[in-house]
């Protein structure tokens, strides 16, 4: 998977025709054009407070169109004020692959399903 950021116009084509709500297009829209943000930054910035369960309602309108918003741990942990160790990710939209790295062992979805 790519890391993929993009612009107004570019997130406004890939959303063409896909129903989301609002919450959800802010989401993607900070995401998009701010790869690699803090949890806290994605909070601030779209007034979400569960990113993980926006990203997975996202996901579903997302994968079909061949992108994936993923939160991944940072390398370093961040501590909360207390030093205790936080739950916080970095936010990025992905552009999928177009086929599996086992595809020509077992085949493309397609060929699967048929």
């Amino acid at each position: 998977m790519i890391v993929t950021n993009l612009n107004q116009q570019k997130i406004e084509k890939l959303l063409e025709g896909v129903f989301i709500s609002k919450q959800q297009r802010r989401f993607i829209e900070y995401v998009a054009a701010n790869p690699q943000s803090l949890t806290l930054s994605v909070n601030r910035a779209t007034a979400i407070g569960n990113c993980s369960a926006i990203a997975r309602r996202v996901n579903k309108k997302l994968m079909p169109l061949g992108y994936a918003i993923v939160g991944l741990r940072p390398i370093d942990r961040v501590s909360n004020r207390f030093g205790e160790s936080s739950n916080v990710y970095r936010w990025s939209l992905f552009k999928l692959p177009l086929s599996s790295a086992n595809d020509s062992s077992y085949g493309s979805a397609k060929e699967v399903s048929e």
